[in-house]
């Protein structure tokens, strides 16, 4: 009967664990992918900004604007690479301690993308104004 009893509390031990586990996984993926979900209207708007800083270029602040141009290229294509490079599947093949470090890593690019972006269209904003 104790033997029964240890058993019992094992599994609910370690399927208590598991959970905590995955629920610990999810919410970091979760976060990854808010990031991301964030971020991917705001290269929607690198794009414009771009677009509209192109005709400003061959002006008197022309070396200025050109800059300003190449830093919304670098955010876009960051953000571009950090999605190539991103892979939610490979994630199923990993144990819990590697989907962890895997996606904090993921997070921290995220978080240096964003600060990029975020950085380079206030810059081109504050110009445009």
């Amino acid at each position: 009967m104790k033997t029964i009893f240890h058993l019992i509390v094992i599994t609910v031990v370690l399927t208590s664990c598991n959970q905590s586990e995955e629920t610990a996984v999810k919410e970091l993926n979760d976060s990854v992918m808010t990031l991301h979900d964030e971020l991917m209207p705001k290269t929607e708007q690198i794009i414009q900004l771009k677009t509209s800083l192109d005709s400003l270029s061959k002006g008197p602040d022309s070396v200025h604007v050109k800059k300003l141009i190449q830093s919304l290229d670098k955010a876009d294509s960051e953000m571009m690479q950090w999605m190539h490079q991103f892979s939610i599947d490979s994630l199923s093949t990993m144990d819990f301690k590697a989907k962890l470090m895997y996606l904090h890593e993921q997070l921290n690019k995220l978080k240096t993308v964003e600060t990029l972006t975020d950085s380079t269209l206030n810059a081109a904003n504050q110009y445009k104004k």
